[in-house]
């Protein structure tokens, strides 16, 4: 018997998206793959599906504003389902012209009309139709006489931030890095060149009318321009992993060689433990862990379509010691936990999650993990420590305590394609470098 009930409409699949992602802790983009597989849309749906939900988290900040512009209850009362149909149809409003207004009015009403009581349809009715009629009268305070809050307005992001990097990076540099971020992130995948040339791949994708591009950065990086929505055949296979090129850029800096024991600490779902082994072309052996097994579980199944088998993934606490393997491992690398401050483009969640006071969890957890990622590195073996954040006492700071706790180790500076030098053997990578995700980089040698 076949399942006769139609598809929830595109609209009523962001709105549940971005109430996973808002009130439930889920992240955008694990939640839109799950709703993609189990929902069988057409193109303009999951085009409409995906514009809604990024588009809501990326202007967030700003549609909250509206709110407390028009509505006569604080925006801290209103119901998690009320305060994101409100957002939904704004954005609609707002920024997309195509849409007529009382599709994107009544739309938002119906779905109301299912998930909350017939009191708050018809406020959310009301605040919607109050925007048409005020639009004109609301205007965003200028830099001039609000400064912090017209920056956090116009890039969306928290206001702590936006004073945070233009006090420690400059107006002008916090302007390229926020006007960066609100860019819709590209495509990127990382050719398998265990099964595939870079050229091979680009026959096969172009053969599929999907438009690629080499990136500069890196010989195994494609970016994709179009017809993304035929890519994923082609992941399926095995013959390229979905990863930004900021991410592939420690392991090739850990420059792991054929037959090398190497060690990766924090390692799941594995997009960097692949490329290792791809990079070391499937010789040798790599020691993979993670503190959580579904997740080592993910790293197999990722392993296995590569066509991979020299990883050896295992679940373990990597910031507790394991003296039995002291000096074992010709490289390491430390792609640590972070504040993720370095890819709020493309998890759009980080920006309404994290704190000023949550930063200051991560750097013990980090000098925990460097201490033991110490002890694994062979005498004249390189550990590279990583993170995909800007924020500078989880990458400079931590480092510089490093080299003070282990003087047997110093850093070895090293060069990146297509880009620059090294300083010190550290590379802070700002997203507008490589229109990609912002990292940080150590390269450090064991005497």
């Amino acid at each position: 018997m076949t399942n006769s009930m139609p598809n929830p409409s595109a609209r009523k699949l962001a709105y549940q998206a971005l109430y996973d992602v808002l009130e439930k802790g889920a992240y955008a983009n694990i939640t839109l793959q799950h709703i993609l597989k189990t929902y069988p849309l057409i193109n303009e749906e999951v085009h409409l599906l995906t514009e809604l939900t990024y588009g809501v988290l990326r202007r967030y900040n700003y549609l909250i504003w509206i709110i407390s512009r028009i509505s006569k209850v604080t925006v801290n009362k209103l119901h998690p389902s009320v305060r994101i149909l409100i957002c939904l149809g704004l954005y609609q409003l707002i920024y997309l012209t195509r849409i007529p207004e009382s599709a994107a009015v009544n739309e938002c009403v119906k779905i109301a009309k299912k998930v909350t009581h017939r009191g708050n349809v018809g406020f959310i009715n009301g605040i919607l139709r109050n925007y048409l009629r005020q639009k004109e009268e609301i205007v965003m305070p200028s830099r001039e006489n609000a400064p912090l809050l017209h920056d956090s307005l116009y890039w969306n992001e928290p206001e702590w931030l936006v004073q945070r990097w233009q006090e420690e990076f400059g107006k002008d540099m916090t302007t390229r890095i926020f006007d960066s971020f609100n860019e819709i992130p590209r495509f990127v995948i990382r050719v398998n060149t265990l099964k595939i040339t870079a050229d091979q791949m680009i026959e096969k994708l172009e053969a599929s009318h999907i438009a690629v591009q080499k990136s500069p950065f890196a010989d195994d990086a494609l970016v994709i321009t179009d017809g993304i929505h035929n890519i994923w055949k082609f992941v399926a296979e095995g013959l390229g992993y979905v990863q930004s090129i900021s991410s592939m850029i420690p392991a090739r800096v850990l420059d792991p060689q054929p037959g090398e024991r190497i060690l990766d600490m924090c390692a799941a779902p594995g997009s960097k433990t692949t490329q290792l082994a791809a990079l070391m072309k499937n010789k040798g052996s790599i020691d993979a862990w993670d503190l959580y097994p579904h997740k080592i579980s993910l790293l197999k199944k990722n392993a296995e379509k590569l066509g991979i088998t020299i990883i050896h993934p295992g679940a373990r606490d990597s910031s507790l010691p394991f003296p039995a393997l002291k000096g074992t491992y010709d490289k390491v690398l430390l792609d640590a936990p972070c504040s993720g401050l370095g890819v709020l483009g493309h998890k759009l969640e980080i920006r309404w999650r994290r704190t000023v006071e949550g930063l200051d969890d991560f750097p013990p957890l980090q000098r925990k993990l460097l201490d033991c990622a110490a002890d694994y590195v062979k005498r004249g073996g390189v550990l590279v420590y990583s993170t995909c954040t800007l924020n500078s006492s989880e990458n400079e700071g931590q480092i510089s305590d490093f080299l003070k706790r282990h003087p047997d180790f110093h850093p070895s500076d090293f060069m990146l394609q297509g880009y620059r030098h090294s300083r010190n053997g550290m590379v802070t990578l700002l997203p507008f470098e490589m229109n990609s995700d912002g990292f940080f980089i150590a390269r450090l040698e064991k005497e």
